[in-house]
């Protein structure tokens, strides 16, 4: 019997080009083989060490409230992103969420190399509203194959460019186990990959503009 593996979808996102990154072989190692890929990058005017730390310290609930309420101001949007807009606007000014923060709700960190990349797993039936995520250890990640699951995979990147800048790349990947899972995540992915998107451009602007303002602040030398 053959066995047809599924056509891969691959975005890119950004304009800048940068080197070989260490961190590929542990993306291949982990999960190379993906359903889909989604890749973002932004260039940042700071050294690969000051960009990973921000990248450490980066409170993604910042852009809940933000990015709920552009969402909600577009046209036709679906019922189910409608809703999660909704309660995203709903997050309050004092949330936190910090990648520490994912470790501890269940991504599994899978490599790590400071100032370089910071590779996270996680499994669990993403389709669903609030999915629970399998805690397991990197190298059960990579075996993992139990039925009715998707897997991702988020990296995020940091290649030197020149002697103050750096080019930071999210890489994000994500593979269903079977068929079943498979059908589950394209209909949500054809629903929400142009809002996933959206957000982490915005997540990525924002990083940009901390990056900015930390350069107009410090002083030359």
């Amino acid at each position: 019997m053959t066995v047809k593996r599924p056509r891969r979808h691959v975005r890119s996102r950004g304009t800048t080009t940068g080197g070989v990154v260490p961190a590929r072989h542990a993306l291949d190692h982990y999960l190379p083989h993906p359903d889909t890929v989604i890749r973002h990058r932004v260039m940042l005017p700071a050294g690969p060490e000051q960009t990973y730390e921000w990248v450490r310290r980066f409170d993604w609930a910042q852009l809940c409230e933000p990015v709920g309420r552009a969402i909600a101001e577009m046209r036709a949007v679906p019922p189910f992103v409608a809703e999660v807009a909704r309660r995203a606007r709903r997050v309050p000014p004092t949330a936190r969420f910090i990648v520490g923060d994912a470790l501890r709700r269940g991504f599994i960190p899978l490599s790590e190399k400071a100032g370089r990349h910071l590779v996270l797993g996680a499994v669990g039936k993403l389709w669903k509203h609030s999915p629970e995520l399998i805690k397991m250890d990197p190298e059960e990640f990579a075996a993992f194959r139990d039925p009715k699951y998707v897997k991702i995979l988020v990296a995020f990147l940091v290649v030197p460019y020149g002697e103050d800048r750096s080019i930071l790349k999210l890489e994000s990947r994500l593979l269903a186990t079977d068929d079943s899972a498979r059908a589950h995540l394209r209909r949500a992915w054809r629903t929400a990959e142009p809002y996933i998107d959206f957000y982490l451009r915005r997540a990525l602007k924002t990083l940009a503009g901390v990056a900015k303002e930390y350069r107009a602040a410090t002083p030359a030398g």
